[in-house]
Order: structure tokens, then sequence, then C-alpha cells
């Protein structure tokens, strides 16, 4: 059976957010059983991997494949080596932190079948009651990006992401590999369809360390900015 949407989790060295996960991932299966989970084990160096495989056994009549990167090569190529495994022709992904509830991909999928032409479409978070210090550097990105890319782009970031395959065979063209994913994959629908989105509450992060998001040190918060200011560059061009 085909599953009826996908959702692909990227996890780099999160053992100690992983139970709280497989919880929520099993609420998720139960609510919605035709639904498939892509685990990705991106190249951890925790034991990540074995705790993964312990579930998927564990749960083996359920929609539950992992993808194992061996060495990380960035946040989005394990995304997009997720994606490469899943069965449905709806996907998304979102993050293993559960900063963003996994839940959110059920809601996403209700707006994702009520759209009239949905291979143009991609369904997004837009976070809500967050601090003033990420509500200000999130849109001062927004409005770099969009100044730049001549569009009004905001809440790049937000979990989850969901669209269709075709979407996705048109997007994932010259993707990159890092944690520019998320604006490749905004403004594609931007340039090409059409963006919907619902509200997700953002919370802090309970266990493990942030690589990027609310949480993370201010040198690894530069290091991707300036990463992302790159990206807009070279899509500017």
């Amino acid at each position: 059976m085909i599953p009826i949407f996908s959702v692909i989790i990227p996890c780099y060295n999160e053992e100690d957010n992983l139970k709280s996960l497989f919880l929520r991932v099993l609420d998720l299966l139960r609510k919605e059983p035709k639904a498939e989970i892509v685990l990705v084990n991106n190249g951890s160096t925790d034991n990540s991997l074995s705790l993964m495989n312990s579930f998927r056994l564990e749960n083996n009549g359920l929609h539950i494949s992992i993808a194992n990167v061996k060495k990380n090569q960035g946040y989005g190529f394990g995304i997009l080596e997720g994606l490469k495994l899943a069965k449905s022709d709806v996907l998304a992904w979102t993050h293993a932190d559960l900063q963003t509830d996994l839940m959110d991909c059920i809601t996403a999928f209700d707006v994702y079948q009520k759209q009239t032409n949905p291979s143009n479409v991609l369904v997004k978070g837009v976070r809500i009651e967050r601090g003033i210090a990420e509500t200000l550097l999130s849109y001062g990105m927004a409005f770099y990006s969009s100044m730049k890319l001549k569009s009004w782009i905001t809440e790049i970031n937000a979990q989850p992401k969901m669209f269709s395959r075709s979407f996705y065979d048109r997007a994932k063209t010259n993707a990159p590999n890092d944690f520019s994913l998320d604006l490749h994959w905004v403004y594609f629908a931007k340039k090409n369809g059409s963006i919907k989105t619902i509200p997700v509450q953002f919370l802090p992060r309970v266990a493990g360390e942030a690589k990027g998001g609310s949480g993370s040190s201010l040198k690894t918060k530069i290091k991707i900015i300036k990463r992302t200011l790159n990206y807009v560059n070279q899509l500017k061009k």
C-alpha cells in the first residue's frame, strides 16, 4: 500500500531526544496509520542509528523506514536522502528536536488536500508566540532575503513543509545540501506555485544540542546566517 503522505525527519546526534520523538511518531501513526515516517540518521556519531533500528524492529507493522547517511554532509543532504526513500506522492519534512510538533503534519495534510492544484503548492508552518529576539532575527533575515529576491519570503525555517512528489521532482534540481534547503524550497514555491500556511507552536528544545535553530550558540547562528545570505546572493544571479 502506498502511504497517503511521508514525513522525513533528519536526525543528527539526537540520541537524547529520540525516545520522546519515537512516542510522537507512534501518536501520529495511530491517528493516521496510512502515513509513513522516514527517519534519517544524518551521519550521527552517537547512538542514534542503533536506537532507530531498535524502534523500527519493535514496530515492524508500521510504515517506518530508515535512511542511513554514514557521514554527515549537511542538513539538506540528509533530508534529500530521506526524500529519495519515501514512498508516498505527498512528501514532507520536519525536525527531530520536537520544537515543532510532529502532529502538525496531519494539519498540513488537511490543508494540502483542500487545494485545487496541490502539485504546485507548498504547505508550511508559521511560528506563533515566539520570543522577541527570535522574531526580530527571523524578520530581519526575511526582509533581507525578500529585498534581494524581490519576493516576500518569511518564516523560511518554520516546519513542517509539505508538497507533492511533482513539486519535489522539480525543486530538487540544484538543491543545496546545507541549511539553505529551506530557503530553496520556499523560493521555488514562490516562483513556481503558491504557499499555504498553518500556525505552529515553536517550543524550547528539551534535550540535545541545537544545530541552528532556536537555542543555538551565537557562533552557530552567525555561521548559518552567513551561509543563508550567500545562498540568497546565488539565487539572485
